[in-house]
């Protein structure tokens, strides 16, 4: 495959995200300038800022900011086990040539790879 077939492809993904961009401006135009939509806008903030506020108090409770560190700190540990677990698949790809995996309950797995481009 050439690049000029994956270029093509990126000019089309890029005008259809300007257009979704378009798309999404329009829309949130057309709910600005609706007044009945501002009124529920302005109550939603208002709740928005009690829940916050309620929040910021429970937190101050040593034992919910213990509970919510233990949050932050299993997700993370979750984040890094499901790298590396992507990377031992990919691994286990190149040495094997199959897209499948046997898991210990005898339960054949099938990996599903997903490629992004980054600047």
């Amino acid at each position: 495959m050439n690049t000029d077939m994956i270029n093509k492809r990126m000019k089309i993904i890029e005008d259809i995200q300007a257009e979704l961009n378009k798309l999404k401006t329009h829309y949130e135009e057309a709910l600005e300038n609706d007044a009945g939509f501002q009124k529920v806008q302005e109550e939603v903030e208002k709740v928005k800022e009690e829940y916050k506020e309620k929040q910021e108090k429970i937190l101050t409770n040593n034992a919910y900011k213990a509970i919510n560190d233990q949050l932050k700190e299993k997700r993370l540990e979750l984040k890094e086990q499901k790298e590396a677990l992507s990377q031992e698949l990919v691994d286990y790809y190149r040495e094997h040539g199959t897209p499948e995996i046997e898991d210990n309950d005898g339960n054949v797995k099938r990996m599903k790879f997903s490629v992004r481009l980054v600047s």
